[in-house]
C-alpha cells in the first residue's frame, strides 16, 4: 500500500493528524490520528514492509500483540484506501 503524495502526518500540540496539501498550496486536516495510526502511516510512507511495520508497532507499544496489530493494520489500510488517502 502507498499513501498518496499529497498526504503527510503532522504532530503538534493538538496531537497527530493526517494533512493534505491542496493544489493551491494550502494545507488542511484530512483526519485526526491515534499514535498507532500515525506510526503506521509514517511506516507506509517510508516503504516499510507489512511485517516490519507490525514488528515496529509491537515493539513500541506495551501490551500490543502481533495478531491484534496485524488485524488493525489491515483494517487501517483498507480504510485509508476507501477514503482515498492511499492506493494499493
Amino acid at each position: 500500500m502507498k499513501i498518496k503524495p499529497q498526504y503527510s502526518v503532522l504532530c503538534d500540540d493538538d496531537g497527530l493528524s493526517l494533512m493534505e496539501r491542496l493544489p493551491d498550496g494550502t494545507v488542511r486536516e484530512a483526519a485526526p490520528l491515534s499514535a498507532t495510526a500515525g506510526m503506521a502511516i509514517e511506516g507506509f510512507m517510508r516503504g516499510l514492509s507489512r511485517d516490519a511495520l507490525i514488528d515496529a508497532i509491537v515493539g513500541e507499544f506495551d501490551g500490543a500483540d502481533r495478531d491484534t496489530v496485524s488485524a488493525d493494520l489491515d483494517a487501517l489500510a483498507a480504510q485509508l484506501i476507501a477514503l482515498g488517502y492511499a492506493e494499493e
